[in-house]
């Protein structure tokens, strides 16, 4: 059994490429939610959106481990951190008005508003941690 060597700061399991696999399918998932919603095809929606999250935490918890092996400048790091959370808090209301929307048709201006605060964040956040890493230093 492989062990993961939290005490020098390296983690295995967490390698470059499964990372980024992880990242391309989060991203492909959250286009995919956005398809099948704009589409109206409600029952895919609901699915694609589930997985979604669960890929997003995924990559979240990935991540902050593939994280450890590396310092970085302490204010990118907070202001990454300050947008990912952020990221995170809005799928509650972005929830909360897609299900408000299968009953509530004047919901879709929310839903919409929801929608693009939750992109504009998301994209913050890849470009926080983009940034992050071209000025970090592997530890």
């Amino acid at each position: 059994m492989r062990k993961l060597a939290w005490e020098d700061g390296t983690l295995p399991l967490v390698n470059t490429p499964l990372f980024l696999i992880n990242l391309a399918l989060t991203v492909g998932l959250v286009c995919l939610a956005l398809w099948t919603g704009k589409r109206g095809k409600r029952p895919a929606h609901y699915v694609t959106v589930v997985v979604m999250i669960i890929s997003l935490t995924g990559a979240i918890m990935q991540a902050e481990l593939y994280g450890r092996s590396y310092s970085f400048i302490s204010w990118l790091l907070y202001v990454h951190l300050t947008f990912a959370t952020t990221c995170l808090l809005s799928v509650t209301p972005l929830v909360w008005t897609g299900w408000r929307l299968r009953t509530q048709p004047l919901a879709r201006k929310a839903h919409k508003r929801c929608i693009r605060i939750f992109l504009a964040l998301l994209g913050f956040t890849v470009l926080t941690a983009c940034t992050m890493f071209l000025g970090a230093e592997k530890v």
